[in-house]
């Protein structure tokens, strides 16, 4: 009988016993986390990350730039949200370059991709902690540790190349003419129509859904009929098992501020479910699969998160496993 992955759930209010359930790590190990965008308020806060690194030996934090407008393009903007957000006592290192630019090729054989870009900084590290937020996500069901490493860990080429496929379009009867997309856009693919409603030029499009996330009314929509939510999320699957390939890793999510939508929206979001508390595992799957389902049982609005392609999938390729025992400490 094959032994069922641990996921271990511990309450917020009893974080301090994350630190038992911490692998050995080596010398400065690395941690991943989300800084949240400039505007968001709703990012696992920067206290509880200090609590838990507290317990490791100078640890450097690693993150990648964003694909859309905003100030985490750039490493020196995104260390500068970092420090607004509270996250100033820590040593970062921006993988992919001051540009997103810089990147090293990972091989793999799948469905999607043959190789993957991944942050040359990468290559320097071989432990990962990787602390993640579980929240919606228009384009992927929801945002967890699979994100957070895949989507996360990519240079600004893998970031494109995971969102090729996914065509956006503006419902005009919604559309209020604010230009908020328009604005936003950072290939200029969205312009007005002779009736002053927007409209997406296809052949400009790169799918960085950057509209979705700043439209005030939801008339930018992807059609959900085609194949766009799964292969997404089975593309940044893809970029997951490259990102922990050969690599020690351990996973953290909290259950908390449970959003919508993801923490690169620049605006205050409320919470559509109560917070549960944290999940630890060494497994990426079991404990995205565990945040989930307990994210159901507390409420029906989690229905909306599901991201059972990705799950599955992630599975198939030999991630990790969906089959997972939860142990209460």
């Amino acid at each position: 009988m094959i032994e069922k992955t641990k996921v271990f759930f511990i309450k917020l209010n009893e974080i301090e016993k994350i630190k038992n359930l911490l692998p050995e790590f080596g010398v400065s190990p690395v941690v991943k986390v989300h800084f949240g965008e400039r505007g968001c308020d709703t990012f696992v806060p920067a206290k509880y990350i200090k609590q838990i690194t507290d317990n490791l030996d100078q640890p450097t934090f690693i993150e990648t730039s964003v694909l859309y407008k905003s100030q985490r393009r750039t490493a020196s903007g995104h260390l500068d949200v970092a420090k607004e957000h509270g996250f100033d006592w820590l040593t970062i290192d921006f993988l992919d370059g001051e540009e997103g630019d810089d990147f090293i090729e990972i091989k793999i054989k799948g469905n999607y991709f043959s190789e993957c870009y991944l942050g040359r900084g990468l290559e320097k590290y071989k432990e990962l902690l990787v602390i993640s937020h579980f929240k919606g996500h228009g384009g992927s069901g929801f945002g967890g540790a699979i994100k957070n490493l895949g989507m996360g860990l990519a240079s600004r080429k893998g970031k494109l190349a995971m969102h090729a496929s996914i065509k956006h379009n503006i419902q005009k009867e919604k559309c209020i003419s604010c230009g908020s997309c328009i604005s936003h856009c950072p290939v200029s693919a969205i312009e007005f129509d002779d009736n002053k409603k927007a409209f997406i030029k296809q052949h400009k499009c790169i799918s960085c859904s950057k509209c979705i996330s700043v439209c005030p009314v939801g008339a930018v929509k992807i059609p959900w009929g085609s194949t766009g939510r799964k292969e997404l999320g089975e593309k940044i699957a893809e970029y997951a098992y490259a990102a922990q390939l050969n690599r020690k890793c351990f996973y953290i999510n909290f259950l908390i501020n449970i959003t919508k939508e993801c923490d690169c929206n620049d605006v205050h979001m409320e919470p559509v479910i109560p917070d549960i508390g944290i999940l630890a595992s060494s497994d990426p799957v079991a404990i995205d699969q565990a945040s989930y389902d307990l994210a159901v049982k507390q409420s029906s609005a989690a229905e909306n998160f599901n991201s059972d392609p990705q799950l599955h999938y992630a599975e198939e390729i030999g991630l990790g496993s969906r089959d997972y025992e939860l142990i209460n400490l």
